[in-house]
């Protein structure tokens, strides 16, 4: 038996003490880099710390709703932290309102005091508005008939005297009832006068005159008769609209307005 084989190398031939290793093609080739195995292009890494993961999934699953609970609690704590900034808020607005109501309230009160100081003047004024409105109230409906009964001499013809004025009117609190007759016109009043003239009246005449007065609504000859002590005895009933109103209290606030709107504006 030949004992040759215990002189050559153990660990096999001098390739593989140079550390070539041999490809499936029988081409020797080293790695690039120790821990590299060859024929994986360099990515697989040798001498790595084995890892094993023996987890059960039960803990994973534990764990997530852990994850889950937690972040349930930040979203209470956040909902939490809002509802006491809006709590806050509000009760800051409620405190400023508050305040503010206080303040009006003693604003308020102050005025009520100042104005108990000029009571008598609030209730002088009062006096004098209620007057004004009963003024009002009573010249709505009045005339002056002094001076009407002289315009309605001045239109008779020459000679022709009034003997008798009979007089029916509205007043404040009665509504002068309207015509009836056809063809008659509104009226507020109804003036029947009798006169007498020496010679024989032109009614158509008088009724001329009569028209010129203010207010006439419309006129209605009556009977012409001779008086016994001579001359002529002729009466007329006439109707008046509201033309003939005095209108005095209007007329006088109106003048005061119109005089111290002048006054204003020369003092401008």
């Amino acid at each position: 038996m030949s004992l040759a084989f215990l002189s050559k190398p153990i660990g096999g031939s001098k390739n593989k003490d140079s550390g070539d290793v041999s490809g499936p093609s029988g081409d020797n080739k080293r790695p690039s880099k120790p821990g590299q195995l060859r024929g994986d292009g360099g990515n697989g890494v040798v001498g790595g710390s084995p890892r094993v993961d023996l987890m059960p999934p039960e803990i994973r699953v534990k764990r997530a709703q852990l994850q889950f609970r937690r972040k349930l609690r930040l979203g209470l704590v956040a909902v939490f932290l809002i509802v006491v900034v809006a709590c806050g808020a509000i009760w800051a607005t409620g405190s400023v309102t508050q305040a503010a109501l206080l303040a009006a309230q003693s604003q308020r009160q102050q005025l009520v005091a100042q104005q108990g100081k000029y009571a008598d003047v609030t209730t002088t004024k009062g006096s004098i508005a209620l007057v004004q409105a009963g003024q009002k109230v009573g010249d709505s409906t009045e005339i002056d008939w002094q001076a009407y009964l002289t315009k309605l001499q001045g239109t008779l013809p020459a000679g022709v005297v009034l003997t008798a004025v009979t007089i029916d009117s509205a007043t404040p609190l009665k509504v002068y009832s309207p015509a009836t007759v056809p063809l008659q016109g509104d009226r507020i009043a109804t003036l029947t006068f009798t006169a007498t003239s020496a010679i024989l009246p032109s009614i158509p005449d008088w009724l001329d005159g009569l028209a010129t007065l203010p207010g006439f609504a419309d006129a209605t000859p009556g009977d012409v008769s001779l008086a016994d002590a001579g001359g002529y005895t002729a009466t007329v009933t006439m109707h008046i609209n509201t033309q003939a109103f005095a209108n005095r209290f209007v007329k006088k606030a109106a003048s005061t307005s119109n005089t111290d709107s002048s006054a204003s504006t020369g003092g401008n």
